[in-house]
This record gives C-alpha cells, structure tokens and sequence, in this order.
C-alpha cells in the first residue's frame, strides 16, 4: 500500500466501512475517538482514505488484501535470510557426512527436509510427511498393476555375488 499515515489500519478500515454503512462524517469522527481512544482524523482524511479504498463497492476487502501484499513483501527477505543462513549452517553436516562415507544425498534430503520441518513446524511437518508418504504408495501401487505381473522381479544380491 503507498499511503503514509499516523493512523492504524484497522482505524482507516472502520472509518471506510462506517461511511459506506451511510454513517455521518462526524458520526464517525466521535466513534474512533470513542472507540480507539485516539485524536480522531480529519474529515478532509477519512475522504481520501474513502476514495483510495471505499468507493470499489465490487471490492470491499481491498484494503485487507493490499495489507496481506504489504506483510508478504516485507517478510519474503527475512525469510530468504533464514534460509539461506540455515543452509550455510548445515554445509559442515554435509562435509561431516562426506568424510564418513555417507550417501550425500541422503544427508541432502536430511538437510532439507530439516529446513522445511523448521519453517512449517512439526505437526505440519508429519502431516506432510504422512500424505506425501500415502500418494508415493498409491503410485508405487498403480505402477504394479498397469505392469500386470509383466516387470521382471530382481534377486536382491550382495557385491560379492555381483562381481563373480
């Protein structure tokens, strides 16, 4: 939103949302004073605020929206950061992992799966896991039974076996 005010939104938004219930301007002057416990606004500003985001009666929640823009602008950098510092964090894991003979990628997938646990949080961490884990099934599933049978099944065999 490009407005500079001293005043909350939530005061702007129940201004708008008086004068298009066909409140008086001074009807809604004493109300914010009465209800938000400020020096209310100037009737000359609740006009602007009114034109900027009450008049697109099609709209009525354009205010909100432009708020949600504004907070995901302003936290998409510090979330790029956190990410960013959280990988360079768990470089060194990766390193450790190398030197003592892991799979990388498993140690990859680790790091990243950590990374999304600790953005979405463990409850909904597990909730993905769960439903990635049952559509991963139903596709291992459909795949076995558009093969009919028909895929040649494979003896599980140890290096020593395979090199002779």
């Amino acid at each position: 939103m490009k407005r500079k005010s001293r005043y909350d939104d939530k005061v702007i938004a129940f201004a708008v949302a008086e004068r298009k219930r066909g409140v008086k301007w001074k009807e809604i002057v004493d109300a914010i004073g009465h209800h938000f416990g400020i020096k209310p606004p100037t009737e000359r500003q609740m006009r602007k605020w009114y034109q900027e985001f009450g008049v697109d009666a099609a709209d009525p929640e354009k205010l909100l929206r432009e708020n949600l823009v504004k907070v995901a602008r302003a936290t998409t950098p510090v979330a790029a950061f956190a990410t960013q510092k959280f990988a360079v964090e768990q470089v060194p894991a990766l390193v450790d992992a190398w030197k003592q003979g892991k799979d990388p990628w498993i140690a990859g997938g680790v790091m990243v799966l950590s990374m999304l646990e600790q953005t979405v949080g463990s409850d909904k961490f597990d909730a993905i896991l769960s439903e990635f884990q049952k559509t991963r099934k139903g596709r291992v599933a459909s795949a076995m039974a558009e093969s009919n049978g028909s895929a040649k099944t494979y003896k599980k065999t140890s290096r020593k076996e395979r090199e002779q």
